[in-house]
C-alpha cells in the first residue's frame, strides 16, 4: 500500500503530514484463543480433577513435583497451589480427559501402566514427571483416537 502525504496549511504556516494505511487484524473467533485468569486454584477444584483418575495422592505429589504432606496440608486448608502447580494440573486435566474418552476410568488406570510400542516399550507412567512427557502422552492418546497406532 501506498504512502500518502498531505500537506495541511493552518495560519499560513505548510505542515508536512505524513500519513499511512491502517489495517486491523481480528482473529476469526473459532481460531482465537481463550484466555484463562485464575485467581485462586484451591485444593477443592484439584479434588473435582483428581477425582476423574485413578492415581493416589503421593502420585500427585510425584506428578506436581510436590510432597504428598504439602497435598495433604492443602486439602486440610483448602489452600491455593501456585501457578506452576496448576499449569500441571490443568494439563493433567486434558491428559484424564482424553484418557478417559478413549478408554474410561478404569481401563485408563490400566493403560497408563503398560508398555507401550510407540513410546519405545515405557509405560505412559513414566512419562507423566515432565511436561513434554505428559505432552507426548496426550498426543499418543490422539493419534490412538484416529487410528494411528506407531
Amino acid at each position: 500500500m501506498k504512502k500518502t502525504i498531505k500537506y495541511k496549511t493552518e495560519n499560513n504556516e505548510n505542515q508536512l503530514i505524513a500519513s499511512e494505511p491502517f489495517t486491523f487484524y481480528e482473529m476469526p473467533a473459532h481460531t482465537a484463543k481463550k484466555e484463562v485468569i485464575l485467581k485462586d486454584f484451591t485444593f477443592s477444584e484439584f479434588k473435582k480433577i483428581a477425582d476423574q483418575a485413578t492415581f493416589t495422592l503421593k502420585e500427585w505429589a510425584d506428578f506436581l513435583h510436590t510432597s504428598e504432606r504439602t497435598l495433604q496440608r492443602y486439602a486440610k486448608d483448602n489452600s491455593s497451589f501456585n501457578g506452576l502447580q496448576i499449569e500441571r494440573i490443568l494439563l493433567f486435566k486434558k491428559l484424564i480427559k482424553e484418557g478417559n474418552k478413549q478408554f474410561g476410568k478404569e481401563n485408563f488406570g490400566i493403560w497408563i501402566n503398560r508398555k507401550i510400542f510407540s513410546l519405545n516399550f515405557k509405560t505412559p507412567r513414566e512419562l507423566l514427571f515432565t511436561h513434554d512427557g505428559v505432552q507426548e502422552v496426550i498426543n499418543i492418546l490422539g493419534r490412538l483416537e484416529h487410528g494411528i497406532v506407531a
